[in-house]
């Protein structure tokens, strides 16, 4: 029954947000292609312009590292089926989190993923969960309405991301935390496939001041001070400027049928034009209706005010007859409450109530004080099982289409229509049905050489769409990466090697130069066996995977491996090894007399 259910773990805190950004503009890169713009561009020519362009408000961060990580966050909460409990053993410990943040479509707005290895509630030795990646964590239900007040970038928009983790990959040590205890007792169920983790990132500011606005003098103020650090020579370092977003979120049961990378409970869509108020999903759990506001009610000052619609009414209708459910108080959605709960709010139901929810045929609605219909129920939802996929030129791939009715798993026959919305009016794709578990296989054979697509995914007996409306329409977005066959047949030598594959990412990720100069012949044939596991396709879903936005041709892919696998790469790289044994050596003995700190460390206790 989803997070929406008992038992299930609050956290809050904040997230800091530094990915690489040249490559979400045509002047700086080529989203069809895969190269920087213009193609092979010397690497110091590339990051100049880019620096000179960070003043136009463009290219805000064009040294990150694209790592995302958690901060200042911990457990603020639990609650095992009587309400928020401040008690449990697991509140205040850390929740840690690191990611790379990356586009699947470079130049939009609505792909984000989270690469990641793993995530942990709590610490080793005490009460925690320790979660084992299985899938990338996936941004969806963007809110472009969600903080007016905050006009710098993407500011405006909160967003969910999601992802769960199967049991396999999960360990949880209890001790004396009921949730977790719960957790463990719920997971004996062949119906809870594991944990899913939901949040809402919100309130995003950059150059650490949340004062700023798009064409303000203190943006432009802000941006020139990081030009003229970015423009400094002969400092050695580079410069990311990360942005950073609050966070809120819950952990809670992943059951069979649900989707693992979005919310798969009772979806209460926004209504265009406007959307005041952005989507909200429910659940019946037992005599409770469960509503998830993560992502809905907009701040309206810097105080991060919640807007005040009075007092809130969710009804169901049911044709003509429409039936009260319950009511939300300001204070059930204000500040303070969103941040204990995550923006989850429990409502009982008398038996009435309970009834006219469950009924079939009714959608739920959520109402401001004068009846004006704020959220609407969608009540059969086809959602994709990959939010984001990418393909190489010639490559097909079947994907998996959940449809749900009422936020449970329909059965066989529903028809689900598929809709290329990549140009200006979408178009029928593909059309498939569902089976015994209300899923769909759709196959996907892209016949373009390379870019991207988007689809999107509507019930058969559904109107066609208008287009991609984060708020409203699943959809999936599909990365063509070419075949790039010409690169893939040069000769191995380092002079094509460099031209022709690394020095895109050479120029483009300056943080590299810390850990492995791309220009560098040498330091390249000396890591060869780190640059092979790194850039394994197998590891496409790790942290540590590169390039880090994943556009590495398969014919680039073929260059560099004949170059890193040839006789004279390995030569180099034997005779490299020795000289810099030799080099370590001499180092040693030119700095014997230094005191052995391990030495020194251990005196002391004594």
């Amino acid at each position: 029954m989803s997070v929406l259910e008992t038992p299930r773990v609050y956290f809050r805190g904040q997230i800091a947000w530094d990915p690489i950004v040249t490559n979400n503009y045509p002047k700086f890169y080529d989203e069809t292609t895969a190269d920087n713009v213009p193609a092979h561009q010397d690497a110091q020519a590339f990051r100049a312009r880019a620096i000179q362009d960070v003043t136009g408000g463009g290219t805000w961060n064009p040294q990150g590292t694209h790592k995302s990580t958690f901060f200042q966050t911990e457990v603020s909460g639990v609650d095992v089926g009587a309400g928020l409990d401040l008690r449990d053993p697991l509140v205040g410990a850390p929740v840690s989190f690191l990611g790379m943040l990356v586009d699947c479509e470079p130049y939009g707005t609505i792909t984000s993923q989270l690469f990641f290895d793993s995530m942990q509630f709590g610490i080793r030795g005490g009460c925690r969960v320790g979660c084992t990646r299985d899938r990338r964590m996936i941004s969806r239900y963007i809110n472009f309405n969600r903080n007016a007040v905050n006009m710098m970038k993407a500011g405006i928009a909160s967003t969910i991301w999601q992802t769960s983790f199967p049991k396999a990959l999960l360990a949880l040590d209890a001790h004396d935390s009921e949730a977790i205890g719960r957790m463990l007792a719920a997971m004996e169920s062949p119906e809870v496939l594991g944990l899913t983790v939901r949040w809402n990132s919100y309130r995003t500011i950059y150059y650490d001041d949340a004062c700023l606005r798009n064409g303000s003098c203190a943006a432009g103020a802000a941006a020139g001070a990081l030009a003229a650090k970015l423009g400094r020579e002969g400092d050695g370092c580079w410069q990311p400027n990360p942005a950073r977003s609050l966070v809120v979120g819950v952990l809670g049961l992943w059951r069979e049928g649900e989707p693992a990378q979005e919310p798969g409970d009772r979806a209460l869509l926004s209504i265009p034009p406007g959307e005041v108020v952005g989507s909200a999903f429910a659940r019946l759990c037992g005599d409770n209706l469960v509503v998830d506001l993560g992502n809905s009610i907009a701040e309206v000052d810097t105080n991060l005010s919640k807007q005040n619609f009075g007092t809130l009414r969710l009804v169901a209708a049911n044709g003509g007859t429409v039936t009260p459910l319950a009511s939300i108080n300001y204070g059930q959605y204000a500040r303070v409450a969103y941040e204990q709960t995550a923006g989850i709010v429990t409502l009982p139901l008398n038996g009435e109530a309970l009834g006219a929810a469950a009924a079939d045929g009714a959608i739920l609605q959520l109402q401001d004080g004068d009846a004006n219909i704020l959220l609407c129920e969608d009540p059969v939802r086809a959602l994709p099982g990959v939010p984001n996929l990418y393909l190489d030129e010639g490559e097909g791939s079947d994907v998996q289409v959940q449809v749900l009715d009422r936020g449970a798993a329909a059965g066989a026959g529903r028809q689900v229509d598929v809709y290329d919305a990549t140009g200006a009016t979408p178009t029928l794709f593909a059309q498939a049905t569902t089976d015994g578990n209300g899923v769909a296989t759709v196959h996907f054979q892209p016949s373009s050489t390379g870019g991207c697509s988007a689809y999107i995914f509507v019930p058969g007996d559904a109107a066609a769409p208008a287009g991609v409306d984060t708020q409203i329409t699943p959809y999936m977005y599909i990365r063509v990466l070419p075949a790039d066959a010409a690169t893939g047949a040069l000769e191995p030598t380092w002079t094509n090697l460099y031209e022709n594959v690394l020095i895109n990412w050479h120029a483009m990720a300056p943080c590299m130069d810390n850990w492995l100069d791309l220009g560098n012949e040498a330091q390249v044939r000396r890591y060869a066996g780190a640059l092979k596991a790194l850039t394994d396709p197998a590891a496409f879903e790790s942290f540590r995977f590169m390039p880090v936005v994943r556009d590495m041709t398969r014919g680039e892919r073929s260059l560099l491996y004949s170059f890193l696998d040839s006789p004279a790469a390995k030569t180099a790289s034997a005779e490299i090894l020795r000289s810099a044994a030799a080099e370590e050596a001499e180092a040693e003995a030119a700095d014997k007399h230094i005191a052995n700190l391990q030495k020194s460390s251990r005196a002391m206790r004594s």
